[in-house]
């Protein structure tokens, strides 16, 4: 990120509206580059001047009064109107009220999920970009499957499958520990070409075998998926296609 895309989205910052992903680049950008450092902090300065009580002043007593008698009358008139609308019209102002009711009860766990998986779709991009970015991509580095399962013993409470796909284009390359959803997961890393591929592993609630869900955020590519009682999260900039065949070697299980 240079100085022009930081001061984009400078207020962004300040106001906590960014995702994870460009949070971390800003913030990465702010402590290598002095200029933005103090621009950071004048904004800072002047915002916490903004939210203090010397630029508020109290109202008169007599415009406070005549605010509240103003508001007085307007909610008696609202309130005859109301109660004809009421007595008349409740009927037909309660139908679509219910439909609505309806639908929300049928949309709302539907939502809930989709929510909850673009949620932890960003985290698992943000763990990508975030192993990348501080050069901590590998706890274990090794081609050698039976190295780095071996090596997760004792770290976390299961043991994650590792193949080593180098036949196929897709070589292994180390491991580490990684934190999703607030827990411990194991992250296998791959590589194809010049590209990297984060496989984060946990245990999964489903014990039958799910399809993969495809989505992308930021320009990252995720599929993931339940398999074998484990849940699965594959992350790469590589294209679409790449990735899905990358996934379905998984799947097949280790070569012959």
């Amino acid at each position: 990120m240079n100085c022009q895309e930081t001061q984009a989205i400078f207020h962004g910052y300040l106001d906590g509206e960014l995702d994870p992903v460009h949070n971390l680049a800003f913030e990465q950008h702010v402590q290598e580059c002095a200029r933005c450092a103090s621009a950071l902090r004048g904004q800072q300065s002047l915002q916490k001047l903004m939210g203090s009580g010397s630029l508020y002043f109290e109202a008169p007593k007599a415009l406070e009064q005549r605010v509240r008698s103003a508001v007085r009358q307007a909610n008696k008139t609202e309130s005859s109107r109301w109660a004809w609308r009421w007595t008349w019209g409740w009927p037909r102002a309660l139908a679509p009220l219910a439909a609505a009711a309806v639908v929300l009860l049928i949309a709302m766990p539907l939502l809930m999920r989709t929510s909850a998986e673009d949620r932890l779709s960003q985290e698992i991009v943000s763990a990508h970009v975030r192993s990348l970015m501080a050069s901590h991509l590998m706890d274990v580095a090794s081609t050698d499957q039976h190295t780095v399962k071996p090596w997760f013993n004792g770290k976390v409470p299961f043991s994650p499958t590792v193949t080593d796909l180098a036949g196929q284009g897709f070589p292994l390359i180390g491991g580490r520990l990684d934190y999703v959803e607030n827990h411990q997961v194991a992250a296998l890393v791959y590589q194809h070409r010049l590209h990297f591929i984060n496989l984060f592993i946990w245990p999964s609630a489903r014990v039958s075998s799910t399809a993969e869900k495809f989505r992308t955020y930021q320009g990252y590519n995720t599929i993931h998926w339940s398999q074998g009682g484990m849940q699965y999260w594959a992350v790469s900039d590589m294209n679409q296609g790449d990735l899905r065949g990358f996934v379905q070697l998984l799947r097949a299980g280790p070569p012959p």
